[in-house]
């Protein structure tokens, strides 16, 4: 044994101390031998279970070793194939194998083991690497070891992906999405398995999962789209493009997005990126897929503005710095740093975003601003792009406030008039096809025009006079006589003498109409002199009758024409009253002194406004009607006036869409302006309410929209609080049908959170309305497709309880309790409660086609939060109603039944620190019951009087538990004292306590009381009796038992009182017919202790005896019927009854 462990160790001296094994001397007595070691092959077989464990640990460390540890462990490769050929390469994969089965089923965001995976990864490259630099002409590339052990790993790992461990099949996805790169030529059953494997991992629960499979499955792409064009199976790009657009996890959408190829093709998806939910999402498509387009202009001009105008007016502020970081670093490359060629691709005359472009670039790109220059030569040849720029400029200046930069780049006020009317007489004498170019370019003069100073007086009255000029011109723009209107607005002294200048112009212009049409036709004033009346059959009128026949020659030959140029000298005139008409909205657009003090108003509102509302075309239409509204908003006792107007044009037959919205937008500003009381009083409030409301249920989707925003404003400002407007708005929220109203919900989704977490009455009016928006609301669910695009009424509810959560309010603060958040209600989760319970009992009472809601309602009454914080009394109302809505099964459902037991649990649990019996001054909170003692004495039904709607046994209230434990012992006893107090004799309870609020009742039973007893009527009324001394009260729910010496007068006066006090029916009932019986025996023990037997001598109610007489219970009732009364009288036995 000893030579041959000497013989180990001499022959295996490295490897078995990598093993771990002891160094061992040989014996002297030994005699030496030749010394004979193993091939070199066979040692790295030999070692194979201790190395590759080794080089596993040793990667697992850190990653700075994983090239050296890939080296070392391809030489023990090599040295295997080298040994035995394929059996040594067997060998070797399957030691690999085992280790690295043992980091497959470690969980994700392990380092230890993502920095295996990582070294798999480059032991893979490194082998691929180094056949490739070993191939030879004969052996063709891919037939390598390393191309033989990716295969036999891929075929490994796919076994993995379709385990049931998902750590396993997440660690099988990752493995192969890092080794795909290293493949090279595969067979195509490889590659098909590998397929198909991969195309099941995308549609994986897991989320992880399916981002390593999409990012393995993008290796597939190239190549494959010419190989499956025209084949049945799914093509790997249309899954990319799929999972893309419709994956819930903004994880797989973003793996992706950074992993699809970059084609005409997917363009068009990656750009739809730019509208993801994820803010990481919609940075990553300007931080990776665009910056990887090596020319922007592969995009058509409109991909580019959307792309542009998505990015910048993104809410998130990584999105907008990288949207702003590629345009003004990688575009502007592209565009070889000149920025007029970069605007030049961007079509500067027909974007809406190229403003903010260049905005954002001057904001990114400080550093270009100084080398900037705008000299004569530039001004005199302006083109489209070079005043866009420099108009851009100038407003940057101007907002940051750079007066330096400012005058360097904008001449002054003088020079800068000529370089206005130069390239406005430009604009006049170009053709049909330069002109947009030039109106474009005066259109930037007049925009830098309304940002200079105009502190000279000379360059003033050269722009004014400039200005008053190209006003009389025909064929103007609208967007040049706003620059002209605003900047006059600037050069006038005050808004008085602006307005007089203004109209002025506009006289002037409509001055220019009546002569225009005399020089059109100058004959009409001869035919008006020439009447037939001066006509005579004198000879000596000869000549002038031949004169006036050629006159009618010359009409009848020039008729034609005239009649062709009717319509165009009626265009012309139109065109001029829509100009004034422009002018004047212009104008009154920038007013703000009131009506009152601007007479020069009242003969435009005459003379031009008026007359326009009754024209045919719309475009006078509308002008007329949005003048009147810029007119009454100046005046309060005029918009009065028109209000009724503006509300029947929402809803004018004849009227177009943008007249109805142009209506409707009008009387929500006058609203707004002058507050809905001031608007009142000309059209009452519920007209205005009503129009506004029915303008939401219209079938236009922006006039819906309109309607919604006008409303949540006045609602935001407290103009307006009205519930039914507020349910019809959260209605309109959930409804599929203003599913794709995306003005309509963003609007609402914002008036939401902020009206209802900025006060909390707001969610005391929402929780009013709380039930029956969830009735609404559920059976319109019931009502739609599955397929709409509506959630759940579980998923609605919790919606609108997170509105109505008070902890959310602003300035609320739960922890500090309610003296810090004054007002606020904590408990208003058990308020909606009880209304839903109640709603639960109506629900069995409805039609069968209206009992939708009886389902979903006991699902959202258990997704409440209902805590300590709701108070004694509302636990103790909601028990109730809970109790008598289980006895009465009016929740058929098991799942229902599930949910109400569950609700009970958690509210009994609150009754732990409840006192055990009521004294005095907790009398008083019984009235807060009075509610539900109400509701539920409608349910009461005569022909079933066994079953008590109010004071329902313990068992009742808990569904009859057969072993109460020690805390269902402490609500018994609770309930039990209150029966107790509800049960004691008419003499100890205090009935005033209760606050019995029902004057018709009492007055009714007080005159029938005074028409019987004739006697009474004539006694002096006595004093109210003294309150006698508190009774000791007996625990364990026993009766309350007292002890009186009071007269019999005094006692006739309390059933006198007695019996006014107890007329409410309603009241009544749960207080005196619960323990009738009970009340006899108490009235006997009384009697008996006392020396002298009562003789009641006020009429008692007459009992309404059950028909079920084993039950012994009874219910009450204070009829009218006088026979029943005198009946009572006569018996004067003490008002006993039989059972």
């Amino acid at each position: 044994m000893a030579k041959a462990k000497t013989k180990i160790v001499d022959g295996d001296t490295a490897e078995s101390a990598i093993a771990g094994s002891g160094t061992t001397t040989p014996s002297k007595s030994t005699p030496s031998k030749p010394r004979t070691s193993r091939p070199r092959k066979q040692n790295a077989l030999d070692t194979l279970r201790t190395d590759i464990p080794h080089i596993f640990q040793e990667s697992q460390k850190t990653a700075a070793n994983h090239r050296k540890n890939a080296i070392k462990l391809r030489k023990i490769q090599e040295q295997c194939s080298e040994l035995d050929g394929e059996s040594g390469e067997a060998a070797f994969n399957k030691e690999f194998i085992r280790n690295l089965n043992v980091v497959l089923a470690i969980k994700k965001k392990e380092p230890a083991a993502d920095k295996v995976i990582q070294f798999v990864s480059s032991f893979i490259l490194c082998t691929r690497e180094k056949d490739m630099a070993n191939a030879t002409n004969e052996e063709e590339e891919g037939e390598g070891i390393s191309s033989r052990f990716v295969e036999h790993l891929m075929r490994h790992l796919l076994k993995g992906v379709r385990v049931k461990e998902k750590q396993v099949r997440l660690r099988s996805c990752q493995l192969i999405a890092l080794s795909t790169n290293s493949l090279g030529a595969m067979d195509d059953d490889l590659y098909t398995q590998l397929k198909d494997s991969l195309m099941e991992r995308v549609k994986d629960k897991e989320s992880a999962v399916r981002v390593q499979a999409v990012f393995a499955l993008s290796k597939l792409q190239s190549g494959e789209e010419d190989e499956i064009e025209n084949d049945d199976e799914e093509n790997v790009v249309q899954v990319m493009i799929d999972l893309m657009q419709h994956d819930p996890s903004a994880d797989v959408r973003r793996s992706a997005l950074f992993n699809i190829e970059h084609t005409k093709k997917t363009l068009p998806y990656i750009l739809e990126r730019a509208r993801d939910t994820d803010p990481y999402n919609r940075r990553g498509v300007f931080s990776k897929p665009m910056e990887e387009i090596p020319d922007f202009r592969v995009l058509s001009i409109g991909d580019r503005e959307k792309l542009l105008r998505y990015g910048l007016s993104d809410r998130d502020a990584g999105v907008k710095k990288a949207c702003t970081k590629m345009l003004a670093t990688r575009w502007i490359q592209q565009a070889d740093d000149n920025l007029l060629e970069f605007l030049e691709r961007l079509d500067v005359m027909s974007s809406n975003v190229a403003d903010d472009v260049l905005q954002a670039f001057f904001a990114y790109r400080g550093d270009i601003l100084g080398g900037l220059v705008f000299n004569d030569v530039f001004w005199v040849n302006l083109t489209v792009e070079s005043a866009f720029l420099v108009r851009a400029y100038a407003e940057y200046c101007h907002k940051t406030e750079d007066d330096l930069q400012f005058e360097k780049a904008v001449p002054e006020v003088t020079r800068h008039a000529f370089y206005i009317q130069k390239y406005s007489n430009a604009m006049q004498e170009a053709d049909e096809e330069d002109r947009p170019e030039a109106e474009f370019i005066v259109t930037q003069l007049l925009m830098i025009a309304k940002l200079l100073d105009y502190a000279d007086e000379n360059g003033r009255r050269k722009m004014f006079n400039l200005l008053r000029e190209m006003l009389m011109l025909d064929d103007i723009p609208d967007k040049h006589l706003d620059c002209i209107v605003e900047t006059m607005g600037r050069i006038s002294l005050n808004e008085k003498d602006f307005t007089r200048i203004v109209i002025e112009i506009i006289s002037d212009i409509r001055a220019s109409i009546d002569e225009q049409e005399y020089l059109r036709n100058p004959e009409a004033s001869e035919d008006e002199d020439d009447s037939p009346d001066d006509q005579t059959m004198d000879l000596t009128e000869t000549p002038r009758k031949r004169k006036r026949s050629v006159a009618e020659k010359t009409r009848r030959r020039s008729l034609a024409m005239e009649e062709v140029g009717q319509n165009t000298n009626e265009l012309d005139t139109m065109l001029t009253r829509v100009r004034c008409l422009t002018i004047t909205k212009f104008m009154l657009q920038r007013s703000t002194e009131p009506l009152k003090e601007n007479s020069y108003m009242y003969g435009l509102l005459n003379e031009l406004v008026i007359p326009a509302l009754a024209r045919q075309e719309e475009v006078m239409q509308e002008l007329g009607l949005q003048c009147l509204g810029l007119i009454c908003a100046l005046d309060q006792n005029l918009a009065q006036s028109n209000m009724e107007l503006f509300l029947t044009c929402i809803f004018a037959d004849q009227a177009s869409d943008q007249l109805h919205q142009l209506s409707l937008k009008i009387v929500f500003d006058l609203l707004l302006t002058f507050g809905m009381a001031a608007m009142s009083e000309q059209t009452t409030e519920k007209v205005i309410i009503d129009n506004l409301t029915m303008s939401l249920e219209g079938e236009q989707p922006e006039l819906q929209a309109i309607a919604a925003e006008g409303l949540c404003k006045l609602m935001l400002t407290r103009m307006l609080k009205n519930p039914e407007v507020l349910k019809s708005l959260i209605i309109l929220y959930f409804d599929p049908s203003t599913s794709e109203n995306y003005h309509l919900r963003q609007c609402l989704s914002y008036f939401m959170q902020v009206y209802f977490h900025s006060s909390h009455d707001n969610q005391g009016m929402l929780s009013d309305i709380f039930v029956p928006i969830m009735v609404a609301l559920i059976k319109m669910y019931n009502r739609t497709d599955r397929n709409a695009e509506m959630p759940t009424p579980v998923v609605i509810a919790q919606q609108m309880l997170e509105w109505c959560e008070p902890r959310r309010v602003l300035g609320a603060d739960a922890d500090k309790g309610p003296v810090v958040s004054s007002g606020i209600d904590f408990g208003l989760a058990a308020k909606i409660a009880i209304d839903f319970v109640k709603a639960m009992f109506k629900q069995q009472d409805e039609k069968e086609e209206d009992t939708a809601a009886r389902k979903f309602l006991p699902s959202i009454l258990f997704k409440m939060r209902i805590d300590g914080d709701a108070g004694e009394t509302r636990l103790k109302g909601l028990t109730l109603l809970l109790g008598n809505l289980k006895e009465k099964n009016h929740i058929t459902e098991k799942s229902g039944k599930k949910h109400l037991q569950s609700v009970e649990k958690n509210i009994l649990k609150f009754f732990e620190d409840a006192p055990e019996a009521l004294d005095e001054a907790e009398l008083t909170k019984v009235n807060e019951l009075a509610d539900e003692f109400t509701f539920l004495a409608q349910f009461a039904s005569d022909d079933e009087p066994e079953v008590e709607p109010v004071a329902p046994t313990t068992s009742a209230r808990r569904g009859a538990r057969a072993k109460p434990t020690a805390e269902n012992e402490k609500v018994d006893k609770l309930f039990q004292e209150v029966d107790a107090i509800l049960q004691s004799s008419d003499e100890d309870l205090d009935l005033d306590n209760l606050h019995v609020n029902d004057d018709d009742v009492e007055e009714d039973t007080t005159s029938k009381a005074n028409a019987k007893g004739k006697s009474k009527a004539k006694a002096k009324p006595a004093p109210k009796p003294q309150p006698r001394p508190k009774p000791k009260a007996r625990r364990k729910g026993r009766k309350v038992v007292e002890e009186s010496e009071e007269s019999e007068e005094e006692e006739e006066l309390e059933h006198d009182e007695e019996e006014e006090d107890v007329s409410d029916e309603e009241l009544t009932r749960p207080v005196r017919s619960t323990r009738r019986g009970q009340q006899q025996q108490q009235q006997e023990q009384s009697k008996a202790t006392r020396s002298s037997p009562r003789k009641s001598k006020t009429p008692t109610p007459s009992p309404v005896k059950s028909k079920d007489k084993g039950k012994g219970k009874k219910m009450f009732s204070l009829d009218d019927d006088e026979d029943e009364e005198e009946e009572e009288e006569e018996d004067d036995s003490g008002s006993e009854f039989e059972d």
